[in-house]
């Protein structure tokens, strides 16, 4: 398979959204976090950078989804069960244990110490966090990790008997199959809901979210397997971005009325009402229509590399791994200095990007690690 450079560019500008969407949650925006400081952002910029969030937050997870779906087939054939399952132990599981039973609990131990909230040792706090499990911001990775495990699965055992991708067309989708597509996806999210209402969590995955991911990775796989990379991305692009963009305000205009007046967030999350139906069609919308949008600019406008982009393609992984302690820390120096929250914010979202891919960049230098991350 020929390098798609437009992917390595375009995961790069996700991890990029990652670090941005913890700084904003840092400064007060909607969302959980392990650290937000006192100094939040208030006002009409707390409520902008909330809506820009949570806009981000409904395609960029799903898109790496995406990605990692449609790599993972041509990785699957050259490499085989056996060494594919192996590979992704190094890559994925090492990384997955290393943050939830030391780097997570350190974070917060670092927290609980600059608030003066406990007097354990770093050992005791550590033994005591693991004692119920956590994935902090790494939930992708065990999601990731059960997805694959079921499409190896399903390679195995049920597609030489029976393949789905041979028993759909190979003509691409219409506009009617995308229409239909997204209406499923929202109801099937709206029901997943009505089980595990948003903002819950369940040893940090939330399942409200989930629907998307499954929908966008199964999608992934088909996409390679039919050849519809290109010509799918350039029609959601033209058709459905322009329409995401409207769910993108009405979005918008939900987050504006959340922050004036919380009293109406279960209106939102709890129960079948059109609020909470219109939330998830909203949420399914961008998701689809954001996600063809931005395939489709890389891959017209962002499908080369140079030495820069080569280094922050080789990083971009370990800054997923380690950009939480760096966003947390910066956070907390800027503290000291006296100067407005925005400002702050600012230089938060500089240092946090640079940062991040400085130490990733370090921590890979040690042999053993660069396999891993």
């Amino acid at each position: 398979m020929k390098r798609l450079y437009y992917l390595d560019n375009l995961m790069i500008f996700l991890s990029i959204l990652v670090v941005l969407h913890h700084v904003s949650i840092g400064y007060g925006t909607m969302g959980g976090w392990c650290y937000v400081t006192s100094e939040k952002l208030t006002g009409t910029t707390q409520i902008f950078l909330s809506a820009l969030t949570g806009i981000e937050a409904s395609f960029s997870m799903s898109l790496f989804f995406f990605i990692s779906a449609y790599l993972t087939i041509p990785s699957l054939e050259k490499k085989g069960v056996a060494k594919f399952i192996k590979a992704r132990l190094i890559r994925l599981v090492i990384p997955l244990l290393f943050v939830m039973i030391v780097l997570a609990p350190s974070i917060l131990y670092y927290i609980e110490i600059h608030n003066r909230t406990t007097q354990l040792s770093w050992f005791s706090y550590v033994l005591q966090q693991n004692a119920k499990p956590y994935t902090s911001h790494v939930w992708f990775i065990l999601v990731l990790i059960t997805f694959e495990l079921v499409y190896i699965g399903y390679w195995k055992f049920i597609r030489p008997h029976f393949s789905i991708s041979k028993s759909l067309s190979d003509s691409i989708p219409t506009h009617v199959n995308i229409l239909t597509i997204i209406v499923l996806c929202s109801g099937l999210t709206i029901l997943v809901r009505q089980f595990f209402p948003l903002g819950q969590n369940f040893i940090g995955i939330e399942f409200s979210n989930l629907t998307p991911y499954i929908f966008t990775y199964a999608i992934g796989l088909l996409v390679y397997r039919k050849g519809w990379l290109d010509e799918l991305s350039r029609k959601l692009s033209i058709m459905w971005f322009p329409i995401s963009l409207i769910a993108a305000t009405y979005f918008s205009v939900i987050i504006y009325l959340l922050s004036k007046y919380p009293s109406i967030v279960n209106k939102f999350v709890v129960g079948i009402t059109w609020e909470s139906v219109s939330l998830s069609f909203a949420q399914v919308l961008l998701c689809f229509g954001f996600s063809g949008f931005f395939l489709h600019l890389f891959g017209k406008k962002f499908n080369a590399t140079n030495s820069i982009l080569s280094i922050l393609r080789e990083n971009r992984y370990g800054v997923y791994i380690f950009h939480s302690a760096v966003v947390v820390g910066v956070t907390i120096i800027l503290e000291t200095l006296t100067l407005k929250p925005t400002i702050k914010y600012i230089i938060a979202c500089i240092l946090s990007i640079v940062f991040s891919y400085v130490l990733v960049g370090i921590i890979r230098k040690i042999p053993l690690v660069q396999r891993t991350i």
